[in-house]
């Protein structure tokens, strides 16, 4: 298999608990920015930079937001809308750590990482049956729409605006009725790949553990040890 500029699969499935951990244990949003900026890097490395400043940008929109919300806290409301983008931003960092992982690694890749690290078939099966899950709801979302367009049921792009009941009604009825046939469709694709077999796999995909990965993986922990230790001195 020809090598490919990314990182190992076992490091980027290490890293996604470890940040949503992290990325609420750091009270001050700020500090957060060490590991967007290290996120910005890692999508760079596959020349998903266009994709990671989205990321950037929205998350930096947030944390203005916070900013401006958190001096008039007193208000219950102003509160309850400070909590809402203090969590919107942690999702925003797991959301793009989410991501990466999921552009840059494959299905089999992943059930491959998760075997190398003994990760009980009870999550894993489920795991990979999510990964295709989702991806699959995005064609029919798309598919959905351009539906109500030929229809007519759809006039103009600001349908939603002006009827949302009506756009909810009309997407979500179809689409719940969908999500309960595909679950089903791949449930039976994974049991017929012999995913929930007790046999051991045997895979075309090979994982290699490189120096690069080993200075990620160091230096993400390093980070991490920073903030933490930035939190507790602030």
């Amino acid at each position: 298999m020809a090598d490919r500029k990314t990182v190992d699969p076992r490091i980027k499935l290490t890293l996604l608990p470890i940040v949503g951990f992290v990325s609420f244990f750091i009270s001050d949003t700020i500090i957060l920015f060490g590991l967007i900026v290290f996120a910005f890097f890692l999508y760079a490395y596959n020349g998903m930079w266009k994709r990671a400043l989205r990321f950037i940008l929205f998350f930096m929109l947030l944390f203005c937001i916070e900013l401006g919300v958190g001096k008039f806290c007193e208000a219950s409301i102003v509160f309850a809308i400070y909590m809402f983008i203090y969590f919107a931003s942690r999702m925003t960092l797991i959301a793009m750590f989410g991501g990466y992982i999921t552009k840059t690694v494959s299905v089999n890749e992943i059930l491959e990482a998760l075997n190398r690290m003994k990760v009980p078939r009870s999550i894993g099966v489920p795991f990979s049956v999510l990964l295709r899950f989702v991806p699959t709801i995005k064609i029919e979302f798309r598919a959905l729409k351009e539906n109500m367009k030929i229809r007519g049921v759809v006039t103009n792009r600001f349908f939603p605006l002006l009827h949302p009941i009506k756009y909810i009604e009309y997407t979500l009825v179809p689409l719940l009725m969908r999500m309960i046939k595909i679950s089903d469709e791949l449930s039976a694709s994974a049991l017929i790949r012999g995913l929930d077999s007790d046999e051991k796999r045997v895979t075309l995909t090979e994982l290699r553990f490189r120096t690069t990965d080993l200075m990620i993986g160091l230096l993400v922990a390093f980070m991490i040890a920073l903030m933490i230790v930035i939190q507790r001195i602030y």
